[in-house]
């Protein structure tokens, strides 16, 4: 990713000019901010106002821990050339080649501000009505929703498992291994220890691809197999194994049915 260097002027109409090195400017009116200009170059933002009320580029410039119009022109500059989805996307050595003006450390504090944000949100979602999983299709929504970051930015394979109640609402979550999915790693043992602990009827398991296809592998017709000839000895069935990758979902149970819709 190539970025330019540039300067902030702010201009007394209340214009926020940014003057690149190649000689080209651009400009943003910072009435949209709603602060007076004074404090908003002195102070970075109105600290008393309601943060929803705060643009994104002031919600930028406030989490990276900076101030004055610079702050302001490399958060402007986030938005215009990234966006907000593809910013918590970004590794820090990217928001530095398009950000000359940041440092290490405020670049590591907009990234905290970021995943501190996600987290919340994935937190709040939690909150909804959990669903009755009583079908592949309903498996594979409730797994897209819930594991959809793990699904977009999952940078290795991870085994959940989600322990269901009599009525087969989620009780609760489970991660069990970080890694490449075999029979050593994901071994019954830890899979329904955490069944047993929450006392679940029964349980639905998943991992994600990071390779963005969630074909399921042989590797993972086997653990399926290997936890479901568990379950019939413990006594807690394994519903289904679901894969996601990307945007996509794949119930093991369809696949090996031969129904192989995501």
């Amino acid at each position: 990713m190539a970025g330019l260097g540039a300067h902030a002027v702010c201009e007394t109409n209340g214009t926020l000019r940014l003057r690149y090195d190649d000689g080209s400017d651009h400009s943003a009116n910072l009435s949209v901010l709603s602060v007076p200009i004074p404090l908003f170059l002195s102070q970075g933002t109105c600290m008393n106002r309601n943060m929803m009320n705060r643009s994104a580029m002031e919600l930028i410039a406030e989490a990276s821990g900076r101030r004055g119009a610079s702050a302001y022109a490399d958060a402007y500059k986030l938005i215009e050339k990234v966006g907000l989805n593809r910013l918590a996307e970004m590794g820090a050595g990217e928001i530095l080649e398009l950000c000359r003006g940041m440092s290490i450390d405020s670049i590591q504090r907009l990234q905290a501000g970021i995943e501190i944000g996600l987290r919340i949100s994935e937190m709040r979602s939690d909150y909804e009505e959990p669903p009755r999983i009583t079908s592949p299709a309903v498996a594979k929504e409730f797994c897209r929703t819930r594991f959809s970051r793990l699904a977009r930015e999952g940078r290795q394979e991870e085994f959940w498992v989600v322990t269901l109640n009599t009525k087969n609402v989620p009780i609760e979550c489970h991660q069990v291994t970080v890694g490449t999915l075999r029979n050593s790693l994901v071994h019954p043992r830890e899979v329904f220890r955490v069944a047993i602990r929450d006392a679940a009827n029964c349980i639905l398991v998943l991992h994600n691809h990071p390779s963005g296809d969630p074909t399921p592998s042989d590797q993972d017709i086997e653990v399926t197999k290997r936890l479901e000839e568990a379950a019939n000895i413990i006594g807690i069935p394994v519903i289904d194994h679901i894969v996601v990758a990307g945007e996509s979902a794949i119930s093991i149970q369809e696949w090996q049915s031969g129904t192989r819709c995501e």
